[in-house]
């Protein structure tokens, strides 16, 4: 199990920084993120600084895992890091239906696990961490949106709590072979609005590459939706293909697709690793309920769909 954080805004003392082991993800955070030593350090204390004397805060994690999610997907801008990590705490206290209580070992959870709906594939040649989604294999009876959610933000959670995957980032898969209306007709416009201004502004997450795949039509007005609130950088890593045969011929990811695909892993293999990871993060996503906002203070959590002050600032902020 992996260690629980404290939420001690004003610690006695400060865990350091510690560059990953990986060569090719040290290269990565050097050449895309401008990642070094003194930089880091640097960004850091000035996080940490900013987090002691905030009054809004009351309890947030200071470790530097948990902070270089935020300096790392804004390109250790630490004034934006900031702003991403008010509106994360922000949003957890906004949305409790979506973001508290997470356990990993509710019975349900296994049920997602084992119809894979959320596959984990591995890495990539370029280090990142792929993973494929097929709502065809979802139990839209039994699981709405809130549960969607709630997975998803549990499968986030522990993908970015590596450091290897704040660097170098995710590629996602969604094949919509036989996805029914009903999948779509669950998520109401404004869950939709919501959600994805969650993950683009609020949740420190790298999505490098977005490839969808037998999208159908009825799908289309949702899909333009959704990517109407995206921001154009994330819109430009969009890519669609008609079948499932042009996307492994357009692409270098069929070895690490499931066997069914013409891949090389085995289905039971992913399902298992997928429980492990979650398994491996339980307490510490748990844990995450205990970063606390003053409420009555926060201009973030009050103004959550103003224009103006912090949230609009938030709408400058793009996604890497």
């Amino acid at each position: 199990m992996a260690t629980v954080q404290k939420v001690d805004k004003c610690p006695e003392k400060y865990d350091p920084y510690q560059p990953v082991d990986s060569p090719l993800h040290r290269q990565i955070a050097q050449d895309e993120l401008r990642e070094d030593q003194a930089i880091v350090e640097q960004a850091l204390q000035q996080m940490r600084d900013w987090i002691a004397q905030n009054p809004v805060i009351l309890a947030c994690r200071t470790d530097a895992a948990f902070l270089l999610r935020f300096l790392r997907v804004r390109k250790f801008s630490h004034l934006a890091a900031c702003e991403t990590l008010e509106r994360y705490l922000a949003a957890r206290q906004r949305y409790p239906a979506w973001y508290s209580k997470l356990d990993t070992a509710e019975p349900w959870v296994q049920v997602m696990i084992d119809s894979q709906f959320v596959v984990p594939l591995g890495r990539d040649e370029l280090g990142r961490a792929v993973y494929l989604v097929r709502y065809a294999n979802l139990d839209i009876d039994r699981f709405d949106v809130t549960d969607q959610v709630r997975f998803f933000t549990m499968v986030f959670e522990s993908i970015f709590a590596n450091e290897l995957n704040q660097i170098a980032g995710i590629v996602c898969i969604f094949d919509e072979t036989n996805i029914p209306m009903r999948a779509f007709a669950q998520w109401s416009l404004t869950d939709i609005k919501n959600y994805i201004d969650c993950v683009t502004k609020a949740f420190p997450v790298r999505v490098k590459e977005v490839h969808v795949v037998n999208l159908p039509l009825f799908g289309a007005t949702v899909g333009e939706w959704i990517m109407s609130c995206c921001s154009e950088k994330l819109r430009s890593r969009l890519k669609c293909y008609r079948s499932m045969e042009e996307f492994v011929g357009k692409t270098n990811l069929l070895s690490l697709m499931p066997k069914e695909y013409g891949g090389k892993q085995e289905a039971d293999d992913l399902k298992r690793q997928l429980k492990e990871t979650l398994n491996h993060y339980r307490n510490v996503i748990l844990a995450l309920d205990d970063m606390k906002l003053d409420a009555k203070r926060s201009a973030t959590l009050k103004n959550q769909n103003a224009d103006g002050g912090i949230i609009g600032s938030f709408r400058k902020l793009d996604v890497d």
